[in-house]
C-alpha cells in the first residue's frame, strides 16, 4: 500500500506541539539523526586510511614514530614531564604515551617537595596508549589542562580504536565490547580524605594515602586543602581503558580521583567500556557536572575514602555483557567524616547487580534521578550511613524526586531492607514503578508527574533543574548536552522486537512496520516512523470476565516523540479488551497518529485533508447498557460490537468499572476516518468502547477525523484536556451508558464540514443511562447544533461557554427521563453555561 518513502520529504504538519488547528503543512520536522561519535583522530581530519607513514610532519620538540597509527603520525610522550607542556592540535597527528607517563613529582600534602608542572592539551588532541603499562598519573601539586569544546572534545583511548575506526570495515567503528586496551587516567590531589595510609587524623595534612598499584613512586594523595586545583577536564572523552597496570592484576580505573579538590573543574566527560569502574573518586570534594559512563565493566561511579563533592546530569548505561554496580557508595567506620556525595539529576539504566551498593559509613544525598534497572534497585549494607539498621534521615543516604524502577525489587535479600524503605518513604515525591523513558534516556509523562527539587535548594553550585533525570523534556536524541560530543551514547535506532523493516525510509529515517496481531508486549522506540499495515490487533480479546478461549493480552508502549501512520480505512489500530496501549506523549515531545500522506507530502494547505487512514479503536471491560444479545445491562453478559469492525468482531463490555485499557498522555490522532470497509463505515477518531475509570486520558486532541472526534461507547473513562478540531461528524459523541467526567475541552468545527459539537445518547429513558459530567468547556461552530440530546441521556454540564453560529439544543423529548419538559432530577443539567 506503501509507495517508496526514501524519495519523498517528510512535512509533519504541526508536530512540534501537541495542538494543531487547522492547520497546514508548511511546518517541518527534522528526522531523528546520527549522533556524531565523538572527533575522530586529528581534531576532525579523519582517521586517513590504515597504515604506511603519516602524512602529517612530527611537531616541534617531540619524537615521533617511524610508523603511523591509523594513518596519522604518532608523536610520543613518556618518562615524567616536569615542567610546562603542551600537546598542540596539529591535523594528522595524534600523540602516544609510552609507559607511565608522570606530570610533575609529588609536592606533599604541603606543597613542600617535589616539582609541580602542567599538561595543556588543546581541543581535538587524540591522545593513546597500548598496554595497561601506558597511563597518565598527574602527582599532586601538578595540573592537566583539558579544555576540549563540544565540536572538538579530547579524546584518550587506545591504539586499537584509533586503528579500528581507520580501517575499512566500519562496522567495528564503535569497538563493541572492547575493554581494557590501555591504562587509564589518575589524578592526584591535596584535598582531605577520611582514610589514612598511616596513623593520622581524618581530613589533615598528615593523612595520606596512595593509589592501590601505581607505585615506583607511589601515587600518593590527601591533604588538607578543600580548594585544590588540579587543573580542568572539560569536553573529555576516556575509551576502553583499565588494562591490567601490573603483574598482580591491578586495573586502573577511566579515571581515578583522588584527594582532588573543588578548585578542579570537570565537565562534560566521558568514560567509555573501562574494565574497572568508570570514575572513582577516593575523598577531596571536586565537583562533576555532564558527567557520562557507558559500558564500564565494574562499577560505573565509585565514591570512598571521604568523598563530599557535588555531581549533577548524569547518564549511566551498562554494556550487555558486564558491570557490577551503577554506583558503589563506601567510606570508613560509620560518624568518621563520611564519603557524603550529593547527586542531582541522574539517569541510570542497566541489569547487572545493583543500581545503588550503600557499603560502610557512606551517606550521600541524591535528588531528581531516574533508575530503570533489570536487577534490585539497592544492596543497602546495615553499616552504611550511622551503622544501625533502619533508617535515620539525619545520618543514613537520602532520596529526594527519584523514581525507582527496578525489576527485581527495591532490595536485595541481604540488605537493610528497612532502611531502603525508609529512605524512599521519607519522601513522598519519590516513585516505585514504571518509568517512561523515550530513546532510553528522555523523560517521558511518568517522569514529568514526579515533582521535582529545586537543586539549587540542595546546594548553591548546582544548576537550576525543574525535572527529574539527566535531560530535559525539551531534550532530543539529536539536541541535548551531551549530543556530538560523547561516543556511542545514542547509538543507530534499530526496529524495535515485534516490528519489522519496511525497506523505506523518510528522509533518512527507518520506516518500521506494524502489522498483524501483537501477542507479546511491544515498544515502540523513539527515532523511526511506525506504519500501520493493514488492521493491527493488541491482544487477542480475553472476554468480559478475562477467561475468553484464545485470549491472550498484550501491550503496546509508544514513547515519547513517535509518530505512528497509516494510509488506508484498513490500516487502523485496535486494542482488545484485557490488552493495554500506553501512548506516553508529553508536551514537547507528543506521540502523534496520522497519515502517511501528511509525514510524506510536500508542504501545503492541509486545512480539509480528512480520511486518509483508519484510526484508533479502543475496548474494555466496563458496564454498557446497549447489549448485543438478550442480557442485562452493565453485566459482565452485555456486551457489544465496534460497528464494522469484523473478523474479528471488536467486542466491548462487562462488569469492571475501573478496567484500566491503559494510557493515553499528550497524544495526537490526525486525518483518520477513511472508510474500513466497502460497506462505507468510518471510524472515529479515537472509539472509547467500554473503557474503564482505570484508564488515564489527558491531552488529547482529535484533528480533521471525517466521522466523530471522539466517540464513547458505554463504560466510565475519565478525560481531561480534550481538543477536538475539524471533525466531519460529531465532535464528541456518548453512547451506550457512558457514564465518566470530562474536563477542560476545547471544540472547534470545521468550516466546510461537521454536524453537532455533542451528539449524546443512551438507550430507553432509565435504563443505566448515559450520563456523562462535563466541566470547563469552550466550544464553537456553525453546522447542525451545539447540543443534540437523544433518547435517554442525561449528563451534568457545567462551567462552559457555547458559541454557536445555530441552534443551541436539538433536545428529544425522549431524552432524560421521556418526559416531555424538564425534569430537574432526571433530565440533562446545566451549570453556569453561557450560551450565545
Amino acid at each position: 500500500m506503501s509507495t517508496d518513502f526514501s524519495v519523498k520529504k517528510l512535512a509533519l504538519a504541526c508536530a512540534t506541539g501537541l495542538l494543531v488547528a487547522a492547520c497546514s503543512q508548511g511546518s517541518s520536522i527534522e528526522s531523528p539523526g546520527v549522533t556524531n561519535p565523538g572527533t575522530p583522530p586529528g581534531g576532525g581530519g579523519g582517521g586517513g586510511g590504515g597504515g604506511g607513514s603519516g602524512a602529517a610532519p612530527c611537531p616541534s620538540g617531540f619524537t615521533c614514530r617511524t610508523a603511523a597509527v591509523g594513518g596519522n603520525t604518532v608523536a610520543v610522550v613518556s618518562g615524567a614531564v616536569l615542567t610546562n607542556l603542551t600537546l598542540t592540535n596539529e591535523t594528522g597527528v595524534v600523540y602516544e604515551i609510552d609507559g607511565r607517563l608522570d606530570i610533575g613529582s609529588d609536592v606533599g600534602a604541603t606543597g613542600t617537595g617535589g616539582s609541580a608542572a602542567r599538561l595543556t592539551i588543546e581541543p581535538g588532541v587524540t591522545v593513546f596508549g597500548n598496554s595497561g603499562q601506558d597511563y597518565i598519573v598527574v602527582n599532586r601539586g601538578s595540573q592537566i589542562e583539558a579544555a576540549g569544546n563540544a565540536a572538538n572534545p579530547i579524546l584518550f583511548t587506545s591504539q586499537a580504536d584509533i586503528e579500528r575506526r581507520a580501517d575499512a570495515d566500519p562496522s567495528n567503528d564503535d569497538g563493541g565490547s572492547n575493554i581494557s586496551e590501555w591504562g587509564g587516567l589518575v589524578i592526584l590531589g591535596q584535598a582531605p580524605i577520611n582514610r589514612c595510609r598511616d596513623a593520622a587524623t581524618p581530613g589533615t595534612a598528615q593523612c595520606e594515602n596512595i593509589v592501590e598499584g601505581v607505585t615506583n613512586p607511589d601515587a600518593l594523595y590527601g591533604g588538607n586543602d578543600a580548594t585544590d586545583n588540579s587543573g580542568i577536564l572539560r569536553y573529555v572523552q576516556v575509551r576502553f581503558a583499565g588494562f591490567a597496570i601490573n603483574t598482580q592484576g591491578n586495573e586502573l580505573n577511566g579515571i581515578t580521583f583522588a584527594g582532588v579538590g573543588s578548585g578542579t573543574e570537570v565537565d562534560y566527560v566521558q568514560v567509555h567500556n573501562n574494565s574497572d569502574d568508570g570514575v572513582e573518586f577516593f575523598g577531596g570534594n571536586v565537583d562533576v557536572s555532564h558527567l557520562v559512563l557507558t559500558g564500564n565493566d565494574d562499577d560505573s561511579l565509585d565514591t570512598d575514602n571521604g568523598y563530599v563533592g557535588h555531581i549533577q546530569f548524569v547518564v549511566v548505561t551498562q554494556r550487555a555483557d558486564g558491570g557490577d554496580n551503577l554506583f558503589e557508595m563506601s567510606s570508613v567506620a560509620p560518624g568518621v567524616m563520611p564519603s557524603s556525595p550529593t547527586v542531582s539529576n541522574f539517569t541510570l539504566v542497566g541489569n547487572r547487580t545493583n543500581a545503588f551498593r550503600l557499603n560502610t559509613g557512606t551517606v550521600g544525598h541524591f535528588v531528581n534521578g531516574v533508575v530503570d534497572y533489570g536487577k534490585e534497585c539497592f544492596r543497602w549494607e546495615g553499616s552504611a550511613g550511622d551503622g544501625v539498621a533502619g533508617y535515620n534521615a539525619a545520618l543514613d543516604p537520602m532520596f529526594n524526586s527519584v523514581l525507582f524502577d527496578c525489576d527485581a525489587g527495591l532490595t536485595t535479600g541481604n540488605s537493610d531492607a528497612a532502611a531502603a524503605q525508609g529512605a524512599v518513604n521519607a519522601d513522598s515525591n519519590n516513585f516505585v514503578g514504571a518509568n517512561s523513558l523515550a530513546a532510553t534516556f528522555f523523560p517521558g509523562p511518568v517522569e514529568a508527574g514526579v515533582t521535582p527539587v529545586d537543586p539549587t535548594t540542595v546546594d548553591a553550585s548546582f544548576e537550576a533543574a525543574s525535572f527529574i533525570g539527566a535531560f530535559s523534556p525539551a531534550e532530543t536524541v539529536t539536541q541535548n548536552w551531551a549530543a556530538g560530543w560523547t561516543f556511542n551514547l545514542f547509538p543507530d535506532p534499530v526496529c524495535p522486537t515485534g516490528t519489522t523493516d519496511s525497506g523505506f525510509d523518510i528522509d533518512g529515517t527507518t520506516v518500521c512496520r506494524l502489522s498483524g496481531v501483537i501477542t507479546n508486549d511491544i515498544r515502540l522506540t523513539r527515532g523511526n516512523f511506525y506504519e500501520l499495515a493493514g488492521r493491527v490487533d493488541v491482544g487477542v480479546d480475553v472476554g468480559a470476565d478475562g477467561n475468553a478461549a484464545g485470549g491472550d493480552p498484550a501491550s503496546l508502549t509508544i514513547e515519547s516523540g513517535v509518530t505512528i501512520f497509516g494510509d488506508a480505512g484498513s490500516d487502523h489500530l485496535v486494542v482488545n479488551r484485557g490488552s493495554q496501549l500506553f501512548s506516553n506523549g508529553t508536551l514537547a515531545n507528543p506521540v502523534i497518529f496520522t497519515s502517511e500522506a501528511d509525514v510524506t507530502s510536500a508542504p501545503g494547505d492541509r486545512t480539509d485533508a480528512i480520511s486518509e487512514w483508519g484510526g484508533l479503536v479502543i475496548l474494555g471491560r466496563a458496564p454498557i447498557n446497549r447489549c448485543r444479545d438478550a442480557a442485562t445491562p452493565g453485566t459482565a453478559a452485555c456486551e457489544n460490537i465496534v460497528e464494522g469492525v469484523t473478523n474479528p468482531d471488536a467486542l466491548y463490555g462487562g462488569a469492571i468499572a475501573d478496567d484500566n485499557s491503559g494510557s493515553l498522555t499528550y497524544t495526537r490522532v490526525q486525518f483518520a476516518g477513511f472508510a474500513i470497509n466497502t460497506q462505507g463505515n468510518e471510524l472515529n477518531g479515537i472509539t472509547f468502547a467500554g473503557v474503564g475509570s482505570g484508564t488515564n486520558v489527558e491531552n488529547i486532541q482529535v484533528h480533521n477525523n471525517s466521522d466523530d472526534g471522539v466517540e464513547f461507547f458505554g463504560g466510565s473513562v475519565n478525560v481531561r484536556n480534550l481538543v477536538l478540531t475539524g471533525n466531519d461528524d460529531d465532535s464528541i459523541d456518548t453512547d451506550n451508558g457512558y457514564n465518566g467526567n470530562i474536563q477542560f475541552a476545547i471544540v472547534l468545527q470545521r468550516a466546510g464540514g461537521g454536524d453537532n459539537i455533542f451528539e449524546m445518547s443512551s438507550v430507553a429513558p432509565g435504563v443505566l443511562p448515559s450520563n456523562p459530567a462535563i466541566a470547563n468547556f469552550t466550544v464553537v461552530g456553525d453546522r447542525t447544533n451545539a447540543f443534540r440530546l437523544n433518547t435517554g441521556t442525561v449528563g451534568r454540564y457545567i462551567n462552559g461557554v457555547v458559541d454557536f453560529g445555530k441552534q443551541c439544543f436539538r433536545w428529544e423529548s425522549s431524552a432524560g427521563d421521556g418526559v416531555a419538559g424538564y425534569n430537574a432530577a432526571l433530565d440533562p443539567m446545566f451549570n453556569s453555561v453561557l450560551f450565545d
